[in-house]
């Protein structure tokens, strides 16, 4: 009778155990699902359940799963504070347990924490190192979500390192496994990354391709961040291609997707839920500190006075830090709104500034415009050009102070690529990776700008080889531009460009010109600057 019963326990305690799993592994995918969805709130409520359940289960696996759960949901809302904060917790626990945790939870720790360094702390080789041993684990256990993550994030990171023919394959191989699942998300992801790559190795017709390819994956699909994604690149390769109209046709998708987008996405209510959390467990913090004190009072009567005291002194400690906490979680929403909004006018500002470049491109190719006329606008247009790079590489940095001289310089003269195609110039550029001041950044910009467009203008007669060279490097703690054209229209003539001299007595920088072998100058400027590491 004894084993009897004790089989029918041990049988329900397994009922229960199963039962338990399955309402976790329930939960979770609901949260997924809502996540998905931009419902953040209901995502958090669904993982703050399961992760008070382990907590009070002492679960350790399903306490780290929920945390790194924790880490995606901030991290796709785009508060990677809170991100990071939860990162350290997963790592801490895993660090104190590593002997028990499942590979499951090391696989999603090392994809999630890749793509954290990818999108936050911005270092493609150690995303490249934690996506590596994501995919290691995955491609074991053949598990063939993160087998396409750990792909995407590998594929991100050699794009960051310019190796676009390497990054190119993952982001195929990324797709044939989203294809194979047909999980339309997944293709659509992989496909932008790979006409992205596309149209920085200037393979325009693939670029257009894969973008048409994506938007008929998603033509009955409310997926609106993927399709302006797509409409934003077929915009950007069709004025490289000169395509003034059908850059302007995708430009009108590409913000109404914009506008759909920010309607469908919000997060206001995840901060709610999140304050709620925190206060919640601060409270059952409290309660069990109460039991605590209400033992020692009933064993030791004598301390009852002190104890009374303490309590009194905890609860208003509690109390103030409750309302100070109220305070803190208020200015954070206000300061998430105006963060918000700042993103929203950036992004407005940016669409603008692409509108008025493609007005103006239109106006340049009117034929009833004179030749004077064209030169003129040309030259509007090269300048707001060069003030659209500016906004752009700011917009997408998180330093607001400084930018990458390097990508900042090297846009501006690819914004030259079609001018200089036509007139068959070639242009070799060296420039070192120089973080630099925004206004001094400008001034530069500007500068680079003139000496193309007058290069281009004045420089060359009917020959066979056009070069200008661009050189920008630092040399005992002053920044040298060297510039330099094989034109032989002013070989030996005095020049004193006047817009040239006068951007250089902004920057207060000394140079000097000389026509001996066509045009140079050498600007150098004393200034202090960050090198990049």
């Amino acid at each position: 009778m004894a084993f009897i019963f004790f089989s029918l326990l041990s049988f329900s305690q397994e009922t229960i155990n199963l039962q338990r799993e399955k309402k976790i592994i329930s939960y979770l995918q609901k949260s997924d699902s809502c996540k998905v969805a931009f419902d953040y709130a209901t995502s958090f409520e669904y993982i703050s359940i399961v992760l008070t359940e382990a907590k009070h289960k002492k679960d350790t696996n399903t306490e780290i799963l929920c945390y790194i759960k924790l880490v995606e949901l901030y991290r796709h809302a785009e508060f990677f504070k809170k991100a990071e904060r939860y990162l350290i917790k997963s790592d801490s626990l895993i660090k104190m347990n590593n002997n028990i945790v499942s590979d499951y939870n090391k696989m999603y720790f090392y994809n999630r924490k890749a793509s954290l360094f990818s999108e936050y702390y911005q270092q493609p080789d150690s995303t490249l190192w934690y996506s590596k041993k994501a995919l290691e684990i995955a491609q074991k256990s053949n598990n063939e979500n993160f087998q396409f993550t750990s792909l995407m994030e590998i594929g991100y990171s050699y794009e960051q390192k310019n190796q676009f023919e390497t990054a190119l394959q993952y982001y195929q191989n990324a797709f044939a496994l989203a294809k194979k699942k047909a999980d339309i998300s997944q293709s659509c992801d992989a496909l932008v990354n790979s006409a992205r790559v596309n149209r920085k190795m200037k393979k325009f017709d693939a670029a257009l391709q894969i973008c048409d390819e994506g938007l008929l994956l998603l033509a009955n699909n409310s997926n609106y961040f993927q399709k302006l994604l797509f409409y934003d690149i077929k915009q950007n390769v069709y004025e490289k291609l000169n395509n003034k109209s059908a850059g302007f046709d995708n430009l009108k998708e590409r913000l109404k997707y914009t506008d759909l987008y920010y309607e469908q996405k919000t997060k206001d209510k995840l901060i709610d839920k999140t304050t709620q959390f925190e206060l919640e467990e601060q409270k059952q913090l409290l309660q069990k500190r109460s039991e605590e004190i209400n033992s020692v009072k009933k064993s030791q009567l004598l301390l009852m006075a002190v104890i009374s005291l303490f309590v009194l002194g905890l609860l208003l400690l509690v109390y103030y830090s409750k309302k100070i906490k109220m305070i803190n979680a208020q200015l954070n929403v206000y300061a998430k709104e105006n963060a918000f909004l700042l993103n929203e006018a950036n992004h407005r500002i940016n669409n603008n500034l692409q509108l008025l470049i493609i007005l103006l491109s239109e106006e340049i190719n009117k034929k009833e415009n004179s030749n004077y006329e064209k030169e003129a606008i040309t030259k509007i247009l090269t300048k707001v050009e060069s003030i659209s790079t500016l906004h752009r590489h700011l917009y997408q940095s998180k330093d607001k102070r400084n930018i990458n001289l390097e990508t900042y310089l090297n846009a501006i003269i690819e914004n030259f690529d079609t001018i200089l195609t036509e007139n068959h110039i070639n242009v070799r550029s060296k420039i070192e990776p120089i973080i630099m001041r925004i206004d001094v950044a400008m001034y530069l910009g500007l500068l680079l700008t003139e000496l193309l467009i007058n290069s281009i203008k004045y420089a060359f007669n009917n020959q066979e080889n056009k070069t200008i060279t661009v050189n920008i490097f630092i040399k005992e703690n002053k920044l040298n531009l060297d510039y330099t054209d094989n034109g032989k229209k002013i070989t030996g003539q005095e020049v004193k460009p006047k817009l040239i001299l006068k951007l250089c007595r902004q920057l207060k920088a000394n140079y000097t010109i000389s026509t001996e072998k066509g045009f140079k100058i050498n600007i150098i400027k004393e200034i202090a600057i960050q090198n990049e590491h």
